[in-house]
């Protein structure tokens, strides 16, 4: 079964989706399919400084054929990702391959990738990544609009199925009353080689945040949530962990927002951390928090949960359900009062079952080879059905 996935970026800067894609690809050659990726350079504001153009290249051990994209100088053409290399490659290579499965809408290369397979008759599949939200929908909701109208309810009555990693992010599409199948299965999660956090010398709870910098995390609540909490507990032993990058003015902004409350100093900023230096500070945190406006999954949360670390959400994070069925951490919402509440309770370091319970839940809800399974039954069965072949 040869399936050609399609996203705009496999950036890190990009956050959870393009991590995600790299290992559902991985773990889908592992079940015996022949899956590949197709994407573009774009690496945030810059190009991607590992992969070459226009060949086809083993990147975290997976196959993957990147092609340039627009770089103008207006950024709002940049984030779509216009990569005509990509679509020409494609026009000619289209029918080699059984399925499409596209992550993204509103982007370029997804964007064409889905109208070009539906003039092909290949049947694909749309991964929407929360862009079919009401919150994602409310931002830039004039080009949204105009491009729905345009081309995407079409791409979307095309698909073969839409692929949703929640229920929550099921629903929350139910308002576009759309006709087509879809297929509801989480993202998975690499397991880290050793989870187990650092020893019990004294020192201040630990808060982790780490996340894209952008205003739907809502990392401004978290600090204002935190500043009361200090006006309240002043003596209160805690640290915050900011592990992140974004835009450089939002980014001053959230440094400035934090001085001026008082926290400046209990405010360690990592910047963009991957790899292993990712792991150490997921397992040495004892709480992640994520107090997002809105999340179709939360990539983040689950691989802190893989690394024993129990987490705060707000219920907008589409994993809180599961977090709250497990008693893998808190759930609470993410304004500032109700936020201080909470974090004021996690003073108390989380117990050993509660870390018990996110190790659990991430092993046998979030592994990779069992959603990897599943996904290749679902291929097999868009395969098999009249809308498919």
């Amino acid at each position: 079964m040869r399936v050609l996935h399609v996203i705009p970026s496999i950036s890190p800067l990009r956050g959870g989706p393009s991590r995600a894609v790299i290992d559902m690809v991985g773990a889908l050659r592992l079940q015996g399919v022949d899956a590949s990726i197709l994407t573009t350079n774009d690496h945030g504001p810059g190009l991607h400084p590992d992969l070459i153009t226009g060949r086809w290249q083993r990147h975290q051990g997976v196959p993957v054929l990147p092609f340039p994209r627009w770089s103008p100088p207006l950024s709002a053409l940049r984030e779509f990702a216009i990569s005509p290399g990509l679509s020409l490659w494609l026009a000619r290579h289209l029918r080699r391959y059984q399925l499409l499965h596209v992550h993204a809408l509103f982007s370029y290369p997804s964007t064409s990738a889905m109208a070009q397979a539906r003039w092909a008759g290949v049947p694909y599949i749309l991964r929407s990544i929360g862009q079919l939200s009401p919150w994602s929908l409310a931002q830039s909701p004039g080009r949204k609009r105009w491009m729905l109208r345009l081309i995407e309810r079409r791409n979307l009555e095309g698909a073969a199925a839409l692929h949703f990693t929640s229920l929550a992010e099921r629903d929350e599409a139910a308002s576009l009353s759309l006709s087509r199948p879809s297929l509801v299965l989480p993202l998975g999660v690499r397991q880290p080689d050793h989870p187990a956090a650092e020893g019990e010398a004294p020192r201040p709870v630990r808060f982790l945040f780490l996340s894209r910098l952008h205003p739907k995390k809502r990392l401004e609540n978290l600090i204002d949530a935190l500043a009361l909490l200090q006006r309240q507990q002043p003596e209160a032993p805690w640290e915050l962990l900011i592990a992140g990058d974004g835009e450089p003015h939002y980014l001053v902004s959230l440094r400035e927002r934090a001085g001026a409350l008082g926290i400046g100093g209990r405010c360690r900023w990592l910047g963009f951390v991957e790899g292993a230096a990712k792991w150490q500070a997921l397992a040495a945190a004892d709480w992640y928090v994520l107090p997002s406006a809105a999340e179709n999954f939360g990539i983040a949360a689950v691989e802190a949960l893989a690394a024993g670390t129990p987490v705060i959400l707000s219920p907008e994070v589409a994993v809180a359900a599961h977090v709250a069925r497990a008693g893998a951490g808190l759930i609470s919402s993410s304004d500032p009062e109700t936020l201080a509440r909470t974090l004021a309770s996690a003073l108390v370091r989380p117990s050993l079952p509660m870390r018990a319970a996110a190790l659990n839940l991430a092993r046998t809800e979030f592994s990779w080879s069992t959603i990897a399974h599943q996904l290749r039954d679902a291929y097999r069965q868009v395969l098999t059905t009249p809308a498919g072949r």
